[in-house]
């Protein structure tokens, strides 16, 4: 959830890393005219038992990084709580 940025957080640069690996993500404004879509983001982790860290880039410039994530859960992230050190 943004807080300074845009409320739909359109824009946000989304990193998670598994196992060795990193993955990027661009958070975009959704589907096309007149359609529906979730906004959350679905991070994919393959065989994975956990997710080493996620990084949150928010397009006001503020980064936010969780490094105990859950699985198989959705998480509620607010911009500028988690900041990164």
């Amino acid at each position: 959830m943004a807080t300074k940025s845009n409320p739909t957080a359109t824009g946000a640069l989304i990193s998670w890393q598994v196992g060795g690996v990193k993955r990027t993500r661009l958070k975009t404004s959704g589907g096309s005219y007149l359609s529906s879509h979730d906004p959350r983001e679905i991070l994919g982790v393959g065989a994975a038992n956990k997710i080493d860290s996620i990084e949150i880039r928010w397009p006001s410039g503020i980064v936010d990084k969780l490094n105990t994530v859950p699985l198989n859960k959705y998480v509620k992230v607010i911009e500028g709580a988690t900041q990164a050190r």
